[in-house]
């Protein structure tokens, strides 16, 4: 491990759904978005991100939450992240991911749990949020 990696993340929401990631031939999903790099702001990371995987203009609106996790992965890598949340619009339909390993679904927070949405622990932090907008701050310990 090299270090903490920064990565800023998005909540588009279309109706009732809120757009997940999904990398070809994983089991999981997770929030689109990516690493933040050096002299970038998170919001500036986001915007070049959700451009280069979708083809689209983002606006980032309201701060979500910071998620810390710690994790290993199926390499035996062990992570440190920190996940920054923004509520994001977007100005203009998805119609493919320009990043052929990626692919884009809608997902009901309800279904979050059937789709492996990670860090875990977003499966029960987002759909609180939407609830009562307080953002947050949360340690997934594993």
């Amino acid at each position: 491990m090299t270090g903490i990696e920064l990565i800023a993340r998005a909540v588009i929401r279309k109706g009732d759904r809120i757009l997940l990631a999904h990398k070809k031939g994983e089991p999981n999903t997770f929030l689109p978005g990516g690493h933040i790099e050096p002299k970038e702001y998170a919001e500036e990371a986001l915007r070049r991100e959700l451009h280069e995987e979708l083809g689209v203009k983002a606006m980032t609106g309201d701060f979500v939450g910071i998620l810390e996790h710690k994790f290993t992965d199926e390499h035996d890598m062990y992570h440190e992240e920190m996940n920054l949340i923004f509520e994001t619009s977007i100005d203009s339909e998805i119609v493919a991911s320009s990043e052929k390993h990626l692919e884009f679904i809608w997902v009901k927070p309800m279904d979050f749990e059937k789709q492996m949405l990670l860090p875990s622990s977003l499966q029960w932090l987002l759909p609180e949020y939407f609830e009562n907008g307080v953002p947050f701050h949360y340690v997934q310990r594993v």
